[in-house]
């Protein structure tokens, strides 16, 4: 089997997880085929023009088959990626090449038959003679119907997902080592929806090193148009001093804008004594990072559980939601994170107005340790009312807004 790399297209790229391994820690080969079926889709992504229509017929694979080369090259923790041939005679091409690689080089080469035709490779753009707009790839993958939530979006919890992956990656990768890095601070802004089927490139950089400290930039894109979907702007603490490789530029980047400052009043040190109980829990194992203490991506399923439960407090509950065909969408996340709950630890969520307008609401989280009282992080949301059958924005309902004491018009 022959495979040329010169017109190889990288598919997928990320860190393999501990699902994805036998128990001493090897890439099992159903997940090495999973990767690069992944991969495929990545491929496909670039061959998508943003006019396309979803319902337009694409090319599946319907056999896959793998060849060890070096399989140990690949184990938990590493940084996987997939390349695939992409012949330049794109509509004869039924069978592609691809190569999964691991930090060493070549883990796994597998051949792909397609049930038709590529499509033809969208023109390249010039390149920007005043330098990139984003930062380089870190994360590309593909978005699952597990990664969205009741309304087909993809939930902010798999955006924070990802921001904590694509740092990972970045250590690895600016600073020659997993440095552990962790993420104290995390400001969403979201610029677009995105939904299953669509691939993403999560393009990662450094605004500052202060000591064991960095601002990191992520930018989330849409692969197929090139769309930004989502920027987060992040604080992340190493556990030592940071040494940046000479050859990682430290900046910014013209297609990631600096949020706008938060708007007052901001959420208090500690729960106003008119906030509400929206969540319960106990941070159980599969909540945990590689430390032992809760993820950032379960503390933002557990704010997605706390608004849920807030807005119904409001007069905005599910069957509301699922009769009129409305939510409210977040598009604006503050997350302040001063420690990390361990595993074992009993939490909750007390959740309390901030201000609105008419077609927006802002409110705080404070996730509180059920036993103690201390407060673990504050998140401050700004959530927008959306008609689901116009997917555009709409005033808050009447009784809603007299509910909170805001002015009606």
């Amino acid at each position: 089997m022959t495979h040329s790399s010169a017109s190889a297209v990288l598919g997928h790229k990320g860190l393999v997880n501990a699902g994805q391994t036998h128990a001493d820690g090897e890439l099992r080969a159903e997940a090495a085929a999973a990767l690069v079926a992944d991969g495929l889709e990545g491929l496909l992504a670039t061959r998508r023009g943003p006019s396309d229509a979803a319902s337009t017929p694409r090319p599946k694979a319907r056999a896959l088959t793998l060849e060890p080369v070096a399989p140990g090259l690949l184990r938990v923790g590493d940084i996987a990626s997939c390349r695939i041939d992409a012949p330049s005679d794109a509509a004869a091409a039924t069978m592609l090449q691809a190569t999964l690689q691991g930090p060493g080089g070549a883990a796994w080469r597998a051949t792909l038959r397609l049930d038709q035709a590529l499509p033809e490779a969208a023109a390249a753009s010039a390149p920007d003679p005043a330098g990139p707009a984003l930062p380089p790839l870190r994360v590309l993958r593909p978005m699952r119907k597990s990664h969205c939530d009741q309304a087909g979006h993809v939930n902010v919890q798999v955006f924070m997902d990802l921001a904590d992956e694509a740092s990972t990656v970045l250590g690895l990768e600016a600073i020659g080592k997993d440095a552990a890095l962790r993420i104290t601070q995390a400001r969403i802004s979201f610029k677009r929806e995105l939904f299953e089927g669509d691939v993403v490139a999560v393009h990662s950089g450094i605004r500052l090193v202060d000591g064991q400290q960095l601002e990191v930039v992520h930018g989330i894109v849409d692969q197929a148009s090139g769309a930004l979907a989502c920027v987060l702007e992040t604080r992340l603490r190493s556990d030592a001093p940071i040494a940046i490789a000479t050859a990682e530029r430290v900046g910014d980047w013209p297609a990631l804008p600096l949020a706008r400052p938060p708007a007052a009043p901001r959420a208090s040190a500690e729960p106003p004594a008119d906030a509400v109980t929206t969540s319960l829990s106990v941070v159980d194992a599969w909540d945990a990072d590689r430390s032992g203490c809760l993820s950032a991506r379960a503390m933002v399923n557990l704010c997605s559980t706390g608004a849920r439960c807030y807005l119904a407090s409001i007069g905005l509950d599910g069957a509301r939601f699922l009769r009129e065909q409305i939510t409210v969408a977040a598009v604006d996340y503050l997350i302040d994170i001063r420690e990390r709950p361990p595993m074992g630890c009993g939490l909750a969520f007390r959740s309390a107005f901030l201000s609105g307008s008419a077609k927006s609401i802002r409110f705080s989280h404070h996730l509180v340790d059920g036993d103690n009282g201390t407060v673990y992080a504050v998140v401050e949301i700004v959530g927008v009312m959306l008609d689901l059958k116009t997917h555009r924005s709409m005033e808050i309902p009447g009784d809603v807004r007299q509910r909170l004491r805001l002015a009606i018009d």
